[in-house]
């Protein structure tokens, strides 16, 4: 992925698509933790966060909020829903007792806190920010994440320079507080995104090279340079982390295209990092054409991506299903498309879930990529779709 920023124009030699990690999941990975009976989470306009039965495929709760839901994000043990709404305060949902039970509200006398948009929406499609740096402490004790102050003077406004700040989730407060340091002056870019590592004391920044910080100190303490491939000739590349409830904590895995510098031919591939060895995997898979999303099956035996050709709200669209072992496409289906749009992936693996596009939310059969049904939620869809591991694992 590059750091161009006209990708969301036209199909370009970098590609930036947020996915998950194929590989088996670790012995401290999320699947040892807590379990739902196949619910998943969204925010909607009229200030409320929707739990939907996945088997049932129906609504069947809500959870009232005090603001507009902008972004989730999941506990690392799953019982706990962390949203951002468009007051910029945190409310924290309580899953099992769906209700919220708790607000960090960051906010003082005459100013008000911004958490910076720093990643591209490219897993919806297009240019518009989202909240991607905001990574949560697998230990569950802090969230982490660049915050920007707005302060309101007698005869202006004042923008304070960015912070990168430890949040404590229990007590409610900024525990630590960081200047950025210097080639960082306006943080860590907007294309970057974060992952805390297993053990909750370093920070992985993934921009155009992976940088690891000192959580404790914040200093920079490693680098790993990502900006070529390991072959001649081609264009640079990024890894970038997505929220991924059956995610190994300790790879990341990235759709990337990458142009030789002979004949200009784009070629899709998947890289990999393991984040203990810092070892770095490249396998091409075929020719690169425009791509919104990717992502992996909660077995990680396969991998969904859609497909477009042309521009506009009539653009021929397509399921692929990718075969993630042989890195081969072993499936294609035309579906209607929309102007924009998210999906997902069900917490079984069965389903396929469009969203985003006004108040509805598709659901489509895994295996046959036919539409099945068509849910109506009544209020426009404000956040990502969050489908935590169902009990048991399955």
């Amino acid at each position: 992925m590059a750091t161009s920023l006209r990708f969301c124009r036209r199909w370009v030699p970098f590609l930036a698509v947020l996915i998950t990690s194929y590989a088996s999941a670790a012995a401290d990975s999320p699947q040892t933790m807590a379990g739902h009976a196949g619910l998943m989470y969204v925010g909607t306009l009229d200030h409320k966060i929707l739990v939907i039965d996945q088997d049932k495929e129906e609504v069947v709760g809500e959870i009232p909020l005090t603001g507009i839901a902008r972004t989730t994000a999941l506990s690392a043990d799953q019982t706990q829903l962390y949203v951002i709404n468009t007051k910029m305060t945190i409310e924290i949902v309580d899953l099992a007792a769906r209700k919220v039970v708790g607000t960090i509200d960051l906010t003082e006398s005459g100013s008000r806190p911004r958490i910076t948009a720093t990643s591209r929406n490219w897993l919806a499609g297009g240019a518009n920010g989202r909240f991607s740096g905001l990574a949560v402490d697998p230990t569950g004790h802090y969230l982490y994440t660049t915050l920007r102050v707005v302060t309101k003077d007698i005869d202006q406004y004042r923008l304070d320079p960015p912070k990168f700040v430890a949040i404590d989730v229990q007590n409610k407060t900024i525990a630590k507080s960081f200047d950025f340091p210097t080639g960082f002056d306006l943080g860590f870019g907007f294309n970057a995104s974060y992952k805390v590592s297993p053990d909750g004391k370093s920070l992985y920044v993934f921009d155009e090279d992976v940088l690891v910080f000192d959580l404790d100190k914040f200093t920079l303490v490693d680098r790993i340079p990502l900006s070529k491939p390991p072959y001649p000739g081609a264009s640079p590349y990024r890894l970038t982390v997505t929220d991924d409830p059956y995610d190994d904590q300790t790879t990341v895995t990235s759709v990337y295209t990458s142009v030789d510098s002979v004949v200009h031919k784009g070629t899709l591939g998947l890289a990999s990092l393991n984040l203990l060895t810092k070892e770095v995997k490249y396998n091409a898979i075929g020719p690169a054409l425009p791509m919104l999303g990717f992502l992996v099956s909660p077995d990680r035996k396969r991998g969904y991506s859609v497909m477009f050709t042309g521009a506009g709200a009539n653009r021929p669209v397509e399921w692929w299903v990718w075969d993630i072992e042989t890195h081969r496409v072993i499936k294609k289906e035309p579906f209607e498309g929309r102007p924009t749009f998210r999906f997902a992936v069900s917490s079984d693996g069965k389903k396929l879930y469009l969203y985003g596009a006004g108040s509805s939310l598709e659901i489509f059969d895994a295996e046959t990529l036919k539409s099945r049904k068509l849910i109506f939620l009544n209020k426009d869809v404000t956040t990502n779709l969050v489908t935590p591991i169902r009990a048991g694992g399955d």
